[in-house]
């Protein structure tokens, strides 16, 4: 029996911290096992894929990033903001068809949760297409 590595929710608050503001610093390369810890201690919150993800798709990795993305909502119990990534990347590379579900998931949880924020960014992709 593996034993798995549990945080407290300010533990990943102050991983996903760290790793946004390396991020946001372009220390890309620091920030992603910062973030890979995250995803390994906390996978049902969506924020540590969705930063990974964005990790990647600014090194010109896109389609790890689209692996990441969708391993979040298959993973995290809800993973809106993952779908809209998917979307995006699916929308640049022509899989309107998937990137068309995709954007759909995202609008239903947004329905589903009423959040506002939420329909506004689903709103902001659906104009770009």
């Amino acid at each position: 029996m593996t034993d798995v590595l549990r945080a407290s929710p300010g533990a990943i608050d102050a991983l996903y911290a760290t790793g946004h503001w390396l991020y946001s610093q372009l220390r890309i390369e620091q920030a992603i096992p910062v973030f890979r810890a995250m995803i390994h201690i906390a996978p049902e919150d969506e924020r540590g894929w969705l930063a990974l993800g964005a990790c990647h798709e600014t090194q010109g990795q896109s389609e790890v990033a689209l692996e990441l993305y969708g391993a979040g909502t298959a993973v995290a119990p809800v993973a809106p903001r993952c779908e809209l990534a998917r979307a995006r990347i699916l929308f640049a590379r022509g899989m309107n068809r998937e990137a068309e579900a995709a954007l759909a998931e995202a609008s239903r949880i947004a329905e589903e949760t009423r959040d506002a924020e939420l329909r506004a960014l689903v709103a902001i992709e659906r104009r770009k297409t």
